[in-house]
């Protein structure tokens, strides 16, 4: 059995594929695209063979959405077997036509479809007006590939096909689901000027670019701190890990986060979940297993912001591997890598290795200390984007 585990540079988001062979089987999963880079294409179509087992888009922001959505437009012959994403679900089948005033009000929603925006770099690219889900929806057997039923942290585990493992989810609730349901609901009424009260045709639609304005307004972690004055010592650190954590966008509430596991190798992908969720979960799987559960690799929440890596998760979940991916100025932040560079090692550990694929000032900063690297035991590194294992 082997396995490849890659994250690719697209700007804020993510963007990560895992490779699965046993003998001469293959299973090729991605989760996530920000920006649907050349790079990423090429690896789809060598690597991948223009074939996608599991398609997994962990929840609706931006910055995770919209390279899947350039994908499935410039790729409409790219063959995919489950696609895994938690857009609107209908409650009957009794679809209402919309109407004149409707039809209106959404072409003008249409029109506030958020560009794809690469906030470091300023590029911008114009995104036609067309959502995932319709491109699902349009094209039949993407359509029959779509699991509508909601993933949650109650959904059961999936064994893959060929003998190469699990999935086992872990979040979201069904509170957060609900949640993000009466956001809808609020934006349904205040910008189609209708009370929702009925399922109506392509509601999918409505509902993905509502969601995705709504994130554009999210100003979660405006406040962390991005490049401190003081001097970066391991109390410094201990007062970031300290800091209180506030809660998450409805969106990030709701996003999947699930672990991948095989013959007792496990990979962690966070999404932007809620960390206390997740600690819970994997309380309630990992029951009788030593604490902390060892990943071989784990995708570190939210691009490492300051509210989505606690210290209980650390403690319940660690590695020797970190990745973190996209990110800008004070992502990741001070507070969520001190978190788990100062955690005790457990006794199967004696070094943890944080890899990134986009640069700020404050991975520089903990890269360069080379005391504070030797007292803790952990390392920086750039661009190690991928970890391969055979066993």
């Amino acid at each position: 059995m082997q396995y490849k585990f890659k994250t690719f540079n697209v700007g804020v988001g993510d963007c990560i594929t895992l490779l699965l062979k046993n003998d001469d089987k293959e299973m090729h999963i991605i989760v996530d695209c920000g920006l649907y880079k050349p790079e990423v294409n090429d690896y789809i179509k060598n690597e991948f063979h223009g074939h996608i087992d599991y398609l997994i888009v962990t929840h609706i922001d931006n910055d995770h959405i919209s390279g899947v959505i350039e994908m499935l437009k410039s790729t409409p012959n790219l063959t995919i077997n489950h696609i895994f994403y938690n857009c609107y679900q209908r409650t009957n089948d009794d679809l209402q036509e919309w109407d004149e005033k409707m039809v209106e009000n959404v072409k003008r929603v249409y029109g506030h479809l958020p560009v794809v925006v690469d906030m470091l770099e300023q590029k911008i690219k114009a995104e036609t007006s067309m959502t995932l889900a319709e491109l699902i929806l349009e094209n039949e057997n993407w359509r029959r590939a779509w699991r509508r039923e909601y993933i949650t942290e109650n959904s059961l585990a999936i064994d893959l096909e060929n003998d190469m493992g699990r999935f086992i989810f872990l979040s979201p609730t069904k509170k957060a689901l609900d949640d993000l349901d009466k956001e809808y609901r609020t934006l349904f009424w205040k910008t189609l000027y209708k009370q929702k009260k009925e399922d109506y045709k392509k509601e999918e639609t409505i509902y993905e670019s509502l969601m995705r304005i709504m994130e554009q307004e999210d100003n979660e972690g405006l406040d962390e701190e991005p490049v401190s004055s003081k001097v970066l010592d391991k109390n410094a650190l201990k007062l970031y890990a300290a800091e209180k954590m506030k809660g998450l966008s409805p969106a990030n509430e709701a996003s999947i986060a699930f672990i991948w596991e095989h013959e007792g190798h496990r990979i962690l992908f966070m999404g932007d979940a809620n960390p206390d969720q997740v600690v819970k979960k994997i309380g309630d799987v990992y029951k009788d297993t030593p604490k902390p559960v060892l990943f071989d690799a784990i995708k570190i929440s939210h691009h490492g912001s300051a509210h989505s890596t606690s210290k209980e998760l650390v403690s319940i979940a660690d590695s020797e591997r970190y990745f973190v991916t996209g990110g800008a100025n004070a992502r990741p932040s001070y507070q969520a890598l001190s978190r788990i560079i100062i955690a005790p090692l457990p006794e199967d550990l004696s070094h943890r290795e944080i890899r990134y694929n986009r640069e700020n000032d404050i991975l520089k900063s903990l890269a360069s200390n080379g005391s504070l690297k030797d007292k803790l035991h952990y390392s920086i590194t750039a661009n190690a984007n991928e970890y391969e294992v055979s066993y």
